[in-house]
């Protein structure tokens, strides 16, 4: 079997190499030279052509940009493949919104989809790395058998749901709740500054009850992942005012932020601007 990893990035490099371990003949695709060059070092064939494959995975990036979900890169490699070979089994890891693995399963003329969104963490690979339990929805019967088998191979414990949009939702609903965790927390640091109060041992309390897991908050809500896939699911889903809620909660959070360090820096300045200041007498 050939199995080609499509995007080496920050997710499909750690895929490759994990899959390269497994099937001898696997090979990475990028449009980047710079990343195919980094995975040959590493010993695993890579191109900036795509190739002939039985199984393609699709860990490219999408992105939520003029407030519209861009799914761009992903229908282009969908379309690569269909070109190559209609036939071959495709796995989505990517982040869809809902219903694109149907749409361009049906745009192409393709009947072996899977969508298997990843959740590898770079933070904690050891424990969130390639292989933890992962959620599977396929196209029909015969595409979530080659797509079991295929996992299988791989060692990645899979959780099936029925259809391919449940899978995708999961992705963008995994990252929206974290999202709402931070931005409840954020909130509640605001509101206990503004009352001189401590967070932190507010959070240490509520934390020893049982079904609460109160996030930290730190610096806004940041990275790749969680700004863009809340709005991802807001697009689908227009009327959902919690996590409309969310967004500002977090970008009032970082404003207060902001003039905090704004004033602490200008307070600084003036006293060391005083501190040198000489006076001539």
């Amino acid at each position: 079997m050939n199995v080609c990893v499509m995007g080496l990035g920050n997710i499909g490099l750690p895929v490759v190499q994990h899959i390269s371990k497994m099937y001898k003949q696997t090979q990475g695709y990028d449009i980047s030279q710079e990343a195919v060059s980094a995975v040959k070092k590493m010993g695993i064939d890579a191109s900036i052509k795509l190739a002939y494959a039985d199984i393609y995975v699709i860990a490219v990036n999408t992105w939520h940009r003029n407030g519209c979900p861009d799914m761009s890169a992903i229908e282009n490699c969908t379309k690569q493949v269909a070109e190559l070979n209609p036939y071959a089994l495709i796995c989505f890891e990517s982040t869809l919104t809902n219903g694109v693995a149907r749409e361009l399963a049906k745009k192409y003329n393709l009947s072996n989809i899977a969508v298997c969104p990843h959740r590898w963490w770079k933070q904690e690979e050891d424990k969130h790395g390639v292989v933890q339990l992962r959620v599977l929805g396929a196209l029909n019967q015969e595409s979530q058998r080659k797509a079991l088998d295929f996992y299988n191979t791989l060692g990645i414990p899979i959780h099936v749901v029925s259809s391919l949009e449940i899978a995708e939702l999961s992705k963008l609903v995994e990252n929206t709740y974290y999202y709402l965790r931070i931005a409840y927390a954020e909130e509640l640091k605001l509101l206990c500054n503004k009352n001189m109060l401590s967070f932190e041992e507010l959070r240490e309390a509520v934390n020893t009850k049982w079904n609460v897991d109160m996030a930290e908050a730190r610096d806004g809500i940041g990275g790749e992942c969680l700004p863009k896939d809340i709005k991802l699911l807001m697009s689908a889903y227009l009327d959902m005012p919690l996590l409309q809620g969310a967004i500002i909660a977090d970008e009032n959070y970082r404003a207060e932020l902001t003039h905090k360090k704004f004033s602490t820096t200008s307070h600084e300045n003036q006293r060391k601007e005083r501190d040198t200041k000489t006076y001539n007498i």
